[in-house]
Parts: structure tokens; sequence; C-alpha cells
């Protein structure tokens, strides 16, 4: 069965939904973050008044002089209980959330499916929803083997070390306050970015995940095709596969904060008993799409370098994909660096 016009409408609409989806809970996290870092923050500019003024008075201030200092051994204590209780949170919102997208996905795959067949056929459609069981043992569990609540809380655990070192530094160092607050908040935005960054990875995969379960359970589904947003923002990696044609044994590949689409491939009209024609549609691939835009948007969206390595017959479009592995987010697909292409090129002449 071809692709529809009705299929890539529903389809962008759902991937709409999730990404707003996704957004409300970074807002969540990031409102949480910045409860905790007004309160760091305070403590940190209250004890960099304290050193500046024994500073003064010409006490010298060292490293080792700080950390014996029992306020910077609390306020240690206090960041390491504060990023612990900030992972366990987002662990907890990020599983509801997977829940909410894993029940999303079992509706809109079966929604697509429907956008794909003639109006009479919806009721040879059987689906089955997801079991509690399966959904359960996605949840937290998507990671290689690595469960949500420790992964946060590594990506977390790594900020409040570094802020405690930039903090202990910054006070040796006599930094101004301006400086003090920047270089901390950095540090310490660092397990937000992470946090932010699994929890848009973990509600995707979990969508995904329950789509393909839903087109494995069909009885009509035979395959499914990636499909890819067409604007600048898409990886070059995604805009070459575009189109391309997966069993429903095989699970999507997709990059880090990746959108790609699983769009149904079913069986065709008349194997279903229909004795009518299919509808005459053929959408355009994003590869067709990327050669239309002007240089700018080229430019932009591989990067000057490997734009004018392409346009000076250095490489194929085609060249570019390549699959990573990675123990905690699984395989993906990423554009190859312009070295990987330029040398590939030498070799091959």
């Amino acid at each position: 069965m071809p692709t529809t016009p009705e299929m890539l409408r529903l389809a962008t609409q759902f991937r709409q939904a999730l990404l707003s989806r996704e957004r409300q809970v970074s807002v969540t996290l990031l409102r949480r973050y910045g409860t905790i870092w007004r309160g760091l923050s305070q403590q940190a500019t209250a004890l960099q008044a304290e050193m500046d003024a024994r500073r003064q008075a010409g006490e010298e201030i060292s490293q080792g002089m700080l950390w014996r200092e029992q306020r910077i051994k609390a306020l240690q204590r206090q960041v390491r209980s504060e990023m612990v209780t900030l992972a366990d949170g987002a662990a907890d919102l990020i599983s509801q959330a997977e829940l909410d997208a894993i029940e999303a996905g079992g509706r809109d795959a079966y929604q697509l499916t429907l956008a794909g067949m003639p109006e009479q056929a919806g009721f040879m459609v059987q689906w089955n929803r997801l079991p509690t069981p399966a959904i359960e043992s996605l949840v937290g569990t998507l990671q290689d083997g690595s469960p949500l609540n420790e992964l946060i809380r590594q990506a977390v655990g790594g900020a409040a070390d570094d802020f405690m070192d930039q903090l202990v530094i910054g006070l040796a160092s006599g930094w101004n306050p301006r400086k003090m607050a920047r270089v901390l908040r950095g540090k310490f935005g660092m397990g937000l970015t992470r946090a932010m960054q699994i929890s848009r990875t973990e509600m995707l995969r979990a969508y995904r995940t329950a789509t393909l379960y839903q087109y494995q359970q069909s009885d009509v589904v035979t395959a499914w095709e990636r499909h890819v947003a067409k604007d600048n923002r898409t990886c070059m990696a995604c805009i070459m596969l575009d189109g391309t044609i997966y069993t429903t044994e095989q699970a999507m590949d997709d990059h880090v904060n990746g959108r790609c689409a699983m769009l149904p491939v079913t069986k065709t009209w008349r194997e279903l008993g229909f004795d009518i024609d299919e509808p005459d549609f053929t959408q355009q691939r994003a590869q067709d799409w990327f050669l239309e835009q002007d240089d700018a948007t080229q430019q932009q969206m591989m990067g000057i370098g490997k734009w004018e390595a392409w346009k000076a017959g250095q490489f194929d479009l085609e060249d570019l994909p390549k699959r990573i592995p990675s123990a905690v987010w699984g395989d993906s697909w990423v554009p190859k660096s312009l070295k990987e292409l330029t040398e590939a090129a030498e070799v091959t002449e």
C-alpha cells in the first residue's frame, strides 16, 4: 500500500503532539532545577562573601583550607542530596512520560494504519492493546541494561562534582561574584541538559517501541517506512534514509533526540479483498527536497566544509549516513565527518 496524504498529515500531527509533550516534561525539569539552583546559589554567594572578608583581613585562603571548612563540607553534602532528590524526581517524571508515550504510540499506530486503507476496511484491522506487563517492561528499561534512575543519577551526580570543584577553585582564586555565578550555573546546568536529553530520547524511544509492537501484532501491516521532517533542523543522515523500508522485526535505530516517524506499510487493497485501485500518490523523498533548497539552506544543514566538498564531487550524498553503536542508546545513524567522507573518496580513487 502506498503512503497517502492523510497518513503524512497524521504523522506530522502526531510528531508535533509528541514533541509538545516532551517540551512539557522539559519545562517541569527546568523549574525543578531552577528552584534548587536558587537555593544553592544563595549559599554559595554567602560563602563567597565570607571568604572575601577573610581575604581582606589578610588571611591566605588555599583550596586545602577551604575543603577543611565545615561550611564547605556542609554545602557539599547538600549539593549531593539535592542532586539525588532531583535525579529521583526526574526518573519518576520521565517514567510517567514514557507511559504516556507508549499509550500514544499504540493509538497513533492504529490511526496511521487506518489512514492508508479504504474507508470500508476499518472493521478488518485487528488491533490488540498493549498488555500491562509489556508496558511495565518498557518503562525505565529501554536503555541497554541500564535502569533509568541510575542513568539520571550518574548524569546529575557528575554535575554535583563539577559544581563543588568549581566552587572551591573560585573561592580560593578570589573570583568576583558575577564570574562565580556564571561558572557555577554552567556546571550545574550540565545535569539539566543531560536529564532533558534523556527525557526526550526515552519518550521518543518508548513511543516507537509501542508503535513497532502494534505493527507486529497487526494482521495488515507488513513493514514500516522511515519518514523524516523536511526542514532545516533534520540531520543529513536522516535526510538520506528517508523512505527506507524496514521489516516489522527491525526497530528504528534513530539518534539521540531523533524525530523520524515510522509509517506503516500494509497489504494492498486487493490483498485485503477490495477490488478498487489504490490512490495515485507518491510522496516527495527528503533527498529530492534537499536538492531543491537554496545554497544557504544546504550549507546550514551540511556545514560549509561538507557542502563545498560535495559540490566539488568529493563524495555523494548517499555516503553521508553511518551507523554508530551505543551501549546506552542503542545503534543510531549520524552524518559522517568531512574527514571520513574525503578519506573514503581518496581510497576509492
